[in-house]
């Protein structure tokens, strides 16, 4: 069964533009070529995680996951 290493990058979402419930929306840049980038090096984005919150419950940062492949070890 193969086994994964998982790493973790954090980005803050910026404040701009209108929600459609009323008040600042807010969006995330970058996270294309950060994902290109990884997968480039041969990572494998599988999803994000809500790491901050604003009172209002808006969620203002996120940490993108990646994971790759563990080298086994030759016998």
């Amino acid at each position: 069964m193969a086994r994964y290493i998982y790493e973790f990058e954090r980005m803050d979402l910026q404040m701009g533009g209108y929600s459609l419930m009323g008040g600042v929306g807010l969006h995330l840049e970058g996270h294309q070529e950060i994902i290109l980038r990884r997968s480039a090096d041969g990572w494998r984005y599988v999803g994000f995680l809500p790491v901050g919150m604003r009172a209002s419950g808006q969620i203002d940062q996120v940490d993108l996951v990646f994971e790759r492949p563990v080298p086994e070890k030759a016998p």
